[in-house]
């Protein structure tokens, strides 16, 4: 089908009406804007900014990128990376340790190295075009654990934020902050401190200072194991680390069975060095309030016998008695 001019034209303007996001004898359309990409939520990439604490120079990192110009010799810039044994190359110069120093010492470093044999008067300035040692590891029970690359001051919370939180299915009760002491890589610092404290007792000194270098481990939440007669038997993780008691776990396992033996239920506790300790708990007494309730600890066992003997119930608690000791050993 042909179109007469007259019908051309009315169809080109239309389309450069849409084109400007109107149609002539319309209302303007909605426009909705296309969403650019962000910046990912963590980053390991060096950084632009500097972490240091107020008042202090910057001291220069291994794996820093530094550029260094020399006024009116153009030839003897040059951009380098500190190497892992803190020095860095330089044109006529060669090699300079330049790990642990400002960027005003290097600038005179360089200065009296150009000046012994090449410049009488030479004028250095030292750039740092990307802070690469910066790193802070997250680790344990958080949701996205990794290697941080920080910019400028930051806190626990910071930190903790970076990695998008705490993992609340196995986070524990206790976070550490491990430092180390100087160039010692053998000697440590570690500061623990308590995620309800930090989260919900509004403990503000509790958010700490992060530094360069400083590892955060979120402790993993231990669990405890009921087997026997409870209608659902298994393994209930202590959520934030919170302790529960022999009472509670019962009732985590979903109650009583009918054919089970209240009055001599046992806790059965394994230590790192291969012990077992056996501690009996009456929780018909318990639950009438004439006995005291038993806290129970993490990898506890809370075994509710049946009247009668049963095999099963003895396998089922030789397996986890089992599963417990192979975890001590491996995770200790």
């Amino acid at each position: 089908m042909k179109l007469s001019c007259t019908a051309i034209v009315l169809l080109l303007t239309t389309v450069s009406a849409w084109g400007q996001g109107t149609v002539p004898g319309q209302t303007p359309r909605l426009v909705i804007p296309i969403p650019v990409p962000q910046e990912e939520f963590t980053s390991n990439k060096p950084v632009n900014t500097p972490t240091s604490q107020a008042g202090q120079e910057y001291l220069i990192g291994k794996d820093d990128l530094i550029e260094v110009s020399v006024f009116e010799v153009p030839e003897l810039s040059s951009v380098s990376r500190v190497a892992a044994s803190g020095v860095m190359s330089l044109p006529l110069i060669g090699s300079m340790e330049v790990f642990g120093h400002t960027a005003r010492e290097v600038e005179r470093m360089i200065e009296e190295g150009l000046r012994e044999k090449y410049i009488n008067d030479p004028h250095v300035t030292v750039f740092i075009r990307e802070y690469a040692s910066q790193p802070v590891s997250v680790i344990g029970a958080v949701k996205v654990p990794g290697i941080y690359q920080i910019k400028g001051q930051k806190y626990l919370l910071d930190m903790l934020a970076m990695a998008q939180g705490l993992d609340h299915t196995e986070a524990g009760k206790l976070i550490q902050v491990i430092r180390r002491s100087g160039d010692n890589t053998d000697e440590a610092q570690t500061t623990t401190i308590k995620t309800e404290d930090l989260f919900e007792n509004g403990k503000t000194e509790l958010n700490i200072p992060i530094r360069a270098g400083d590892v955060i481990n979120v402790l993993q939440a231990g669990s405890v194991f009921v087997v026997g007669e409870v209608v659902k038997p298994g393994e209930f993780v202590l959520r934030q680390g919170k302790d529960i008691t022999a009472s509670q776990a019962v009732a985590l396992g979903g109650g009583f069975s009918k054919e089970a033996k209240k009055t001599e239920c046992l806790i059965i506790r394994l230590h790192r060095d291969g012990t077992k300790e056996e501690i009996p708990v009456n929780l018909t007494k318990v639950f009438e309030g004439s006995a005291n309730d038993v806290a129970m600890m993490p990898n506890d066992i809370l075994f509710v016998p049946a009247n009668k003997v049963k095999a099963g119930l003895l396998r089922a608690l030789d397996t986890t008695v089992a599963t417990i000791s192979g975890r001590l050993v491996y995770r200790y």
